[in-house]
Formats: structure tokens, C-alpha cells, sequence
């Protein structure tokens, strides 16, 4: 009888451990960075080309993790993006802000969209820096009949009509 008791607890055991091992990303909407705005030049200026760059800012990944609530049809998500920033002479020290958008999408559609904004700097000398920033704040109602895999998040820089036309110009699927 001892038996059969602890091999129940035990097969209990092994499910409840799975139940913990499944992965919550898969669940989660996914993330991707929009090509277009995925790079962000600042021109001096009057300048128009590469050569006048001040720097170059990049997104260089994104990573999701969510809370996929059982019971309601709510998605509290958050993003972390690692961005990386160039510039042609290592001169003095400088800071700058850039600014950026998470968006929450479905079949094609931006359902969502929210501005934010990173400081990074350049240390005296230094040609190239990484840094991140980290968006918690995103809260998604998951509609009737859809899950939250239907869904997207999308991240990129916020630009200027000159920026985004510079990144289809210059870019990497230049037109």
C-alpha cells in the first residue's frame, strides 16, 4: 500500500516539475525590431551622408519575457533591448538621448504604441559603446478567441521622415 502511494506522489512529483520546466516564452507574444527603423544616424549640420555622421545607433537585440495570467485574458509583458552606438573619431566625451517606441501589434495592425528614450554617453576617446534599457511596462488584453502568441511586439527607433528616409537610402535593404 506504501508503495503505490509514493509511486503516485512521485509520478505527481514529475508532472508538477514539468508543469515548472515548460517554457512561459512560448506563450508570450513575440518580439522583432522593424528593419527600417532599426538604426539611427545623427547627421551634422547640413550634412547628408555617411561622412557627416555624428554617430550611429543600433538596436542590437531584443529579449522578451511575459506573465500570461490563467484566469483573465491579460499579458503583462516586458522588453529588454541591447543597443550599440558608433562614432568615426574618438573625440571628447559626449551624451545623447535616443528615442524609441514598443508597439503592440496584431494581424498587421498597431494596436498600441508607447515613446520612451535611453541616455547613453561616449567616454573621451572611445569610438563604440553598448547599453540597455528595459521596458516593464507592458500590459496587453488578449481579445476573444486569440491567444497571446496572436499578437506582437515590435521595437525601433522613433525617427524623423529625414531619418527613415537616410536608413532607406544608406540602409541595409537600401532602395
Amino acid at each position: 500500500m506504501q508503495y503505490g502511494f509514493a509511486k503516485a506522489a512521485a509520478a505527481a512529483a514529475c508532472v508538477a516539475l514539468a508543469a515548472c520546466s515548460t517554457s512561459q516564452l512560448e506563450r508570450c507574444p513575440a518580439v522583432s525590431v522593424l528593419v527600417d527603423t532599426s538604426a539611427l544616424t545623427l547627421l551634422q549640420a547640413n550634412g547628408s551622408g555617411p561622412a557627416s555622421a555624428v554617430y550611429t545607433a543600433q538596436i542590437q537585440n531584443v529579449k522578451r519575457d511575459c506573465d500570461v495570467s490563467k484566469f483573465s485574458k491579460q499579458v503583462q509583458a516586458s522588453v529588454d533591448i541591447a543597443f550599440r552606438a558608433t562614432r568615426t573619431q574618438g573625440e571628447a566625451a559626449a551624451s545623447y538621448t535616443l528615442p524609441y517606441f514598443v508597439a503592440i501589434t496584431t494581424e498587421g495592425r498597431i494596436l498600441a504604441k508607447q515613446q520612451f528614450s535611453v541616455a547613453f554617453a561616449f567616454q573621451p576617446g572611445e569610438t563604440t559603446t553598448s547599453f540597455e534599457d528595459s521596458v516593464n511596462s507592458l500590459v496587453l488584453t488578449v481579445g476573444r478567441d486569440k491567444k497571446a502568441t496572436d499578437y506582437g511586439i515590435l521595437v525601433g527607433f522613433q525617427l524623423t521622415k529625414a531619418q527613415l528616409d537616410y536608413n532607406r537610402r544608406v540602409g541595409r535593404y537600401a532602395r
